[in-house]
């Protein structure tokens, strides 16, 4: 359950911090929104109230007494510190009048945008482009709000006023929006996070225990599996082999008492004796397959030894390779490196017409990896059901104690078959 919470709580951080993340670019949208709404309003009502009943035509000719009256009305607003810039355009692109004196008379190509506010009431805003060549006294002042506003002069004539606006109120809008916005949503989340916990903490008590009834099950099954096989190989060893053992040591004896004359009797138990040693023989290998009588690495590599013997028959020359701290591996986990070793040399044995096996088993960490690599044809695209019905036996069985089975082709020729699994599965299971 620990691990169920864990990961609860991780991932609720995650979320507290891609929501936080976006309502903090939401307030920074919204805040821009609203300071280009105000501006735009207070720049339209200084254009169309203030500035542009000023303007006539001894403006357009720069008189000064004319533009007396307009200075002194822009000059307050200037030196209150909420109107930064100002410049009057003519629809040829003239600068008619502005507080930057050196732009008087100059003309400037215009945007399309401010264009197509001459003959309209219209507003324009943004925040200012200061790469603009008529911009360059605004660069000092830094990032402003720009609004730019269509209007009629005193004279009827078209004109666009543009002003420059403060961004110190874009920016406690942001801060503003930002604080309210934020806590909204974390606090939103917190009260989720609250409702969800209970949920979160009865839930996973529900995982641990279905899995530790699936893994008590799953116990049960493989101890009456190994028990099982130890049956079987118990009564094979001291019932069938130490019979056939008996036979074998009864027929020399058999052959003695038979006449002088009996040579044809001599002669089959002469051959039924070589056939019944193979027999037993193949017995006690299938026995040692059943059941390693020693479940540690020594007795692994003993195994695996006579597996690799068995295979040498075939024509199949083996490597072992089985490393030093393995000694530490459980029973369990010996066990079942043996199955997979065993079952992934009998299908080289069988299927990939290889010259050579090499069988390795190390630790990684927690896990144990088993590799049966070989140099034969390699496996084919799909594996047919009937011929590998043991290696998905064998995965299935890996997936149950927490591990996986891979089958691959190899680069150059032949394939590998890589296991890997809890070094100590079963004491993991233990709830």
């Amino acid at each position: 359950m620990r691990e169920a919470i864990s990961r609860f709580t991780l991932w609720t951080l995650v979320a507290f911090l891609i929501v936080t993340v976006g309502a903090v670019l939401v307030a920074r949208a919204l805040a821009a929104d609203l300071a280009l709404r105000e501006a735009s309003l207070r720049g339209r009502t200084f254009a169309l109230n203030v500035a542009a009943p000023f303007v006539d035509r001894a403006v357009r000719a720069r008189d000064r007494e004319a533009t007396a009256g307009l200075v002194t009305v822009v000059q307050a607003r200037l030196r209150d510190g909420s109107l930064v810039h100002v410049k009057l355009w003519s629809v040829d692109g003239e600068v008619i009048w502005s507080d930057e004196q050196a732009l008087i008379g100059r003309t400037y190509a215009m945007d399309d945008e401010v264009k197509a506010l001459f003959g309209t009431q219209q507003v324009f805003a943004d925040l200012s482009d200061l790469t603009k060549v008529e911009n360059a006294a605004e660069r000092a002042s830094g990032q402003l709000l720009e609004v730019y506003v269509g209007a009629f002069d005193a004279e009827n004539h078209p004109i666009v006023i543009e002003s420059y606006w403060s961004t110190e109120r874009l920016e406690s809008d942001t801060r503003l929006v930002l604080m309210r916005l934020t806590a909204l949503t974390v606090g939103s989340m917190l009260v989720l996070t609250l409702f969800l916990l209970p949920l979160a903490v009865s839930l996973a008590r529900r995982v641990d225990h279905a899995r530790a009834e699936r893994n008590r099950m799953l116990r049960h099954a493989l101890a009456a599996s190994d028990l099982e096989r130890r049956r079987i190989a118990e009564e094979l060893h001291d019932g069938v082999i130490q019979n056939l053992a008996a036979l074998g040591y009864a027929l020399p004896l058999i052959a003695r008492e038979l006449p002088e004359n009996s040579t044809r009797a001599r002669e089959m138990l002469a051959t039924a004796a070589p056939s019944l040693q193979g027999d037993i023989a193949a017995l006690r290998g299938l026995v040692s397959d059943l059941y390693p009588a020693d479940p540690s690495r020594s007795g692994l590599l003993s195994a695996l030894d006579l597996l690799a013997t068995r295979a040498a028959e075939s024509g199949l020359t083996v490597d072992v390779d089985v490393s030093e701290d393995y000694a530490s591996v459980s029973k369990e986990a010996i066990q079942l490196t043996y199955r997979v070793l065993r079952e992934g040399l009998r299908n080289v044995v069988k299927h990939a017409a290889a010259s050579r096996a090499i069988l390795t088993a190390h630790v990684d960490g927690r896990d144990v990896v088993v590799t049966v690599r070989d140099d034969g044809v390699g496996p084919p695209a799909i594996l047919d059901a009937a011929g590998h019905f043991g290696l998905r036996l064998l995965e299935d069985t890996l997936k149950d104690v927490g591990g996986s089975l891979t089958l691959a082709r190899l680069p150059d020729r032949g394939a590998e078959l890589v296991a890997r699994f809890p070094q100590n599965f079963q004491s993991a299971f233990r709830s």
